[in-house]
């Protein structure tokens, strides 16, 4: 097509301007806003049973609505975003999850509160996907698999400020206090959106809204012009039927590349919901202090926001991103057990607190990497279902995680046994990133013969 502008190559050739810059940094404080919501409630929890005036027990259905929430949405809210939108869907999770958030501040009983968190979930569900979805389109390709790290590491981010506040603040202003800046954040970055945040290009170009298109084409890369008239052909799908359902997640040589990263980010999610819900309790058991086994948390935290960064690097600079994703589980299995070994040896918590940082480093960082990979491995017409499906069914091992730790727990297992048996995790990982790359050689030989298969 003679005069055509794509769409992926004007981005692809942009230098980063400061209007993906800023669409960037949104996204950004949105996963952020998400990792002080989900963490919130385990520090007001404490706090909210003595109001409540029942056992801390008692909030354990809270916690489960919060997720059945997210699994809700990212089935079936997320993908209207291929249909109505990117920014519609986001918009209306982000009113939802603050809203809902912040009635939790007047919640009078424990069924109260688990029927604001399971609607903040939805929010969440509906918005976070969505936003790794948009942030994916804005970013060159050089840069997508950093970028989508950076971005989902803002869960952790706001996973330890959350601690820090929760510290001034519980104490002195009580446990729903905290619900309510937990929801203050969300609402904030809804003004952000409303008038900083674009829509999907290639959503306003299959729709031939080709006069926006070439206005955000020309803040994309300022240094040319961009007919109004078109046309901006786009890659991938385009029939709405098929962007509802389900099956074209499955159809067109996606079925293998579809069942891989979901398993690897249901493992690699396994693992991080594992060790934020008994790491702690885990390290207590085995003999580290109370504050050196809270510190132990934080810092492995810290390791997997450097972790996510660095595989994310990796995986732009060096080829192929599979075998990058597979550096995380390899660090967080060395890892494991030189915590088996220290623990064991009676080892300082300090030498605890650095093996913890490369623990998280590597179970953290592999998370984030794989969610990135989601987000790299569809086109754009089906980004936001694919990765939506990705992480909801990734949400099931965020279900069975706490449950398995405390079975374990329960029933005497000592820490090194426990870790021992979490490894399985990270192998899955591992060996499921030695398949997708098996799968991109092949997929690579048949580019040849069609090549407009290429994905972004």
């Amino acid at each position: 097509m003679d005069g055509a502008v794509r769409i992926t190559e004007v981005v692809d050739r942009s230098r980063l301007s400061g209007f993906q810059r800023r669409v960037l940094a949104i996204c950004c404080l949105l996963t952020f806003a998400d990792g002080l919501n989900a963490l919130s409630i385990g520090y007001t929890i404490p706090a909210l049973a003595q109001d409540f005036r029942t056992g801390p027990e008692a909030f354990a259905i809270v916690v489960v609505a919060a997720l059945v929430g997210e699994l809700v949405a990212e089935f079936v809210l997320v993908p209207l975003a291929d249909v109505v939108g990117r920014r519609r869907v986001m918009r209306f999770g982000i009113l939802l999850f603050g809203v809902a958030t912040v009635l939790c501040f007047l919640a009078g009983s424990v069924t109260e509160l688990a029927v604001l968190r399971f609607l903040a979930g939805i929010g969440v569900g509906a918005s976070v996907p969505t936003c790794a979805a948009l942030a994916a389109e804005f970013t060159p390709s050089r840069l997508k698999a950093t970028i989508q790290t950076v971005v989902s590491v803002g869960a952790a981010g706001g996973g330890m400020v959350i601690g820090f506040i929760a510290a001034a603040v519980v104490p002195r202003f009580g446990g729903a206090t905290l619900l309510l800046i937990a929801g203050a954040l969300p609402l904030l970055l809804l003004l952000a959106t409303w008038f900083l945040l674009p829509e999907s290009i290639e959503f306003l170009a299959r729709k031939r809204r080709y006069p926006t298109v070439a206005l955000l084409l020309g803040r994309v890369d300022p240094t040319r012009s961009y007919p109004i008239e078109g046309p901006y052909p786009v890659e991938g799908p385009t029939g709405p039927g098929g962007l509802r359902r389900i099956g074209v997640l499955f159809r067109d040589g996606f079925a293998g590349r579809t069942l891989t990263v979901w398993f690897m980010l249901f493992f690699a999610l396994f693992t991080s919901y594992f060790i934020f819900s008994w790491l702690p309790s885990l390290l207590g058991r085995a003999g580290v202090g109370e504050a050196g086994a809270a510190l132990a948390t934080s810092v492995a935290s810290l390791g997997g926001i450097l972790g996510g960064i660095t595989l994310g690097v990796l995986m732009d600079r060096l080829r192929p991103r599979a075998a990058m994703i597979a550096a995380g589980p390899v660090v967080q299995i060395v890892a494991a057990i030189l915590l088996v070994l220290a623990l064991g040896a009676g080892a300082p918590d300090g030498l605890v607190v650095l093996i913890a940082f490369f623990y998280g480093f590597g179970s953290l960082g592999t998370a984030s990497a794989v969610t990135a990979l989601a987000a790299l491995a569809y086109p754009t017409p089906i980004r936001a279902i694919g990765l939506g499906w990705a992480t909801g069914f990734s949400r099931i091992g965020g279900l069975f995680a706490p449950a398995l730790g405390g079975a374990l727990i329960a029933a005497g297992l000592p820490t090194p046994t426990i870790l021992a048996i979490s490894l399985a995790a990270p192998v899955v990982v591992g060996a499921l990133a030695v398949v997708y790359r098996v799968a991109e050689v092949r997929r690579s030989r048949s580019v040849r013969l069609a090549p407009t298969s290429v994905l972004s």
